[in-house]
């Protein structure tokens, strides 16, 4: 699989990536992520609204037992 990233991020070969320093790798795949984020911001938006009001909730999911955190909204109407 980090073969596969490697590749469709910088276009590395197989061959390049298992040559070069593991640590550079993984620091420029944090530089791309990085960027990936920022452009997607840019043209996008951030999905959460500041101004609008939620409150974190804490429910149960059934098929695992465990608590998972979700955002309860006061006024649902711009989400649906």
């Amino acid at each position: 699989m980090f073969l596969v990233n490697v590749k469709e991020a910088l276009g590395y070969t197989h061959e390049q990536t298992l040559d070069s320093s593991y640590a550079l790798i993984t620091g420029m795949l944090q530089e791309y992520a990085y960027m990936c984020n920022e452009r997607n911001k840019l043209l996008y938006g951030d999905e959460e609204d500041e101004d609008e009001p939620f409150e974190w909730v804490e429910l149960v999911d059934f098929t695992t037992g465990k608590t998972k955190r979700y955002k309860k909204y006061k006024d649902a109407g711009s989400r649906i």
